[in-house]
């Protein structure tokens, strides 16, 4: 990152819908604006004027956001600093190769603002994020209270007695744990700790219908998973139509990311990695701890839920989300979800290798489960009635 003392104004791609909206308050600081860039259903058209449809579907939704942005004059291009932030896995997925895609897709619109990258492989030198201790501090409280909030919100909305109430109870965490994470206030362990407990406790207070909906769970690419413009909204369908929807937490993804591709450094390197693991999943036996206190539930600690699914599956696939789709399925059926839709984009080797691949095996090897599984591809030209047909097909028999 360049030394203007100028504050920065850091634009971030819808991706990850319910760990951003916590994950920006560890971005920013006095002299850093985190602005994220909301879902819209059209940009796509916008995207595919700057990338080629061959493209996975990410990248050219998050071209299509940044372009839209740029063009909205809601930025002060000429006075102010302003620059686009991208994570990069690192490694032969498709996605590591957005920054190049997006700064010719700058250029070619017209303007000239830096696209960073987020990484931990030292890629991009100069057009870096800086990560530092602190950083590293408020994300993790951030990745770990966004996940119990999205899996408490998830159990909670479909059974709700007086509608809204669970929208209210999120909300208002969301605000507080906001501010928190922005001042580096409770994201010790101890006060995480005694905030997991005091969140489901609200949660738990709200009045909900013994009523027994069916119960789907959504698996599949980092991207189209989390982000409801990359899923067509996905959650907001089975939610219509009765059904409780289930998405793991992103920490997951975080451990099973450093079990697979941050081992491979020096022996320091490596053991400062593992030490962070160690670190991550205790707050996540907390976190599961206070759920399961207050009678939710929730997939087990990483070691035990990667344990539960190498007898079933290869571990061994490890680009992109890997061998997680499968340990994710596998999980989800173990605990009592028989109806999983796996989604990706089309054309994602990984997916269709580590995932796809795999759904036939898992199916004959859980059989005694009852598991269902329902394969979408999202696809830059597909539509939304071919996603909600495919869909559909898990609801049938309710």
């Amino acid at each position: 990152m360049n030394k203007d003392r100028r504050p920065l104004t850091i634009l971030v791609p819808a991706m990850l819908d319910e760990t951003f909206e916590l994950l920006k308050a560890a971005f920013a600081s006095r002299r850093v604006k985190v602005v994220l860039l909301k879902n819209s259903r059209d940009i796509i058209n916008t995207g595919l004027e700057y990338v080629h449809n061959d493209l996975c579907c990410p990248g050219a939704l998050m071209t299509g956001q940044l372009v839209r942005a740029l063009r909205s004059g809601r930025f002060d291009l000429e006075n102010e600093r302003v620059a686009f932030l991208c994570a990069q896995a690192g490694d032969a997925c498709r996605g590591s190769n957005y920054i190049p895609i997006l700064r010719r897709a700058v250029k070619k619109a017209g303007f000239d603002i830096p696209v960073l990258s987020l990484n931990f492989f030292g890629m991009e030198e100069g057009a870096r994020f800086d990560i530092t201790p602190a950083f590293l501090f408020k994300a993790l409280a951030a990745v770990m209270y966004s996940d119990i909030l999205m899996l408490l919100k998830n159990q909670t909305r479909p059974y709700e007695l007086c509608a809204g109430e669970t929208d209210r109870v999120y909300r208002e965490w969301l605000v507080r744990l906001r501010r928190d994470i922005f001042i580096g206030r409770n994201i010790s362990f101890t006060a995480m700790k005694r905030t997991f407990r005091r969140i489901a406790a609200d949660f738990a207070a709200i009045r909900l219908s013994v009523e027994k909906k069916p119960r789907v769970a959504m698996v599949g690419e980092l991207y189209m998973k989390y982000c409801a413009i990359g899923n067509r909204h996905l959650q907001d369908f089975y939610e219509s139509r009765g059904a409780e929807v289930r998405v793991n937490g992103f920490s997951w993804y975080v451990l099973y990311y450093i079990d697979s591709h941050l081992y491979d450094f020096s022996p320091m390197i490596t053991l400062g990695y593992r030490i962070a693991a160690g670190v991550i999943e205790g707050v996540q036996r907390s976190m599961i701890s206070a759920l399961r206190g207050a009678g939710f539930e929730c997939l087990d600690c990483f070691t035990d839920f990667k344990q539960r699914a190498v007898s079933r599956i290869p571990c061994r696939c490890t680009t992109g989300d890997g061998w997680l789709i499968g340990a994710e399925i596998v999980n989800h059926a173990l605990s009592g979800t028989d109806r999983v839709v796996c989604v990706q984009p089309f054309g994602c080797m990984p997916s269709h290798v580590c995932g796809r691949g795999l759904y036939s095996s898992i199916q004959r090897r859980l059989a005694d489960t009852g598991v269902r599984l329902v394969s979408i591809d999202l696809d830059s030209s597909g539509s939304d009635v071919n996603t909600y047909n495919r869909a559909e097909m898990l609801m049938e028999n309710y």
